[in-house]
């Protein structure tokens, strides 16, 4: 009868022993999140954005921050492609034209702002990387200003405030690295 219960003893000796260092492991890193998040201008929005990307769970800080200017990028990638629907479906010479201003904002953000976010973090330069972050909120804003006063879509007005949520977290967790 002995016999029966050692397997089982050791059985149970390994899981006790090996458990430990994994739930640390899983705890490292949600700490690590949780405590970059709480550093920046909306945790919320910096953890649910870290917390959805599977590269987070093994990132350092910089990894993070690298993963939250990916995010910027395709939050306004994806709202110049709304943007630009947008633009092929109207008719009014005033919403085309606040519509091309904006398709214009923020290729600028996809195409120049988050490369120079990117290679100031990588460079240890993260003066540069804050700056194009803070810049990428306010080409967000400069858009929902470009639409005629009371001809603001629904959708752009909340676009404009999720792509300034975004990139001021970005811009705050850069920060950390000054």
């Amino acid at each position: 009868m002995k016999m029966l219960n050692y397997p089982l003893t050791l059985f149970l000796l390994v899981t006790v022993s090996v458990m430990p260092a994994y739930v640390q492991s899983k705890t490292t890193t949600n700490d690590l999140v949780r405590t970059t998040c709480k550093q920046t201008a909306d945790p919320s929005i910096c953890e649910a954005a870290l917390r959805s990307d599977p590269r987070s769970s093994k990132a350092d800080t910089e990894g993070l921050i690298l993963i939250m200017i990916d995010t910027v990028k395709a939050r306004f990638s994806d709202s110049l492609r709304y943007i630009e629907g947008m633009a092929r479906k109207t008719r009014d010479p005033a919403m085309i034209k606040a519509l091309k201003e904006c398709a214009h904002l923020y290729q600028l953000v996809v195409n120049t702002n988050v490369g120079v976010a990117v290679n100031a973090v990588r460079l240890g330069d993260p003066k540069f990387g804050e700056e194009a972050m803070l810049d990428s909120g306010n080409e967000a804003e400069a858009c929902r200003l470009a639409f005629p006063e009371g001809k603001v879509p629904g959708p752009v007005t909340g676009q404009t405030q999720a792509l300034h949520g975004v990139s001021n977290v970005a811009a705050s967790m850069i920060k950390i690295l000054e």
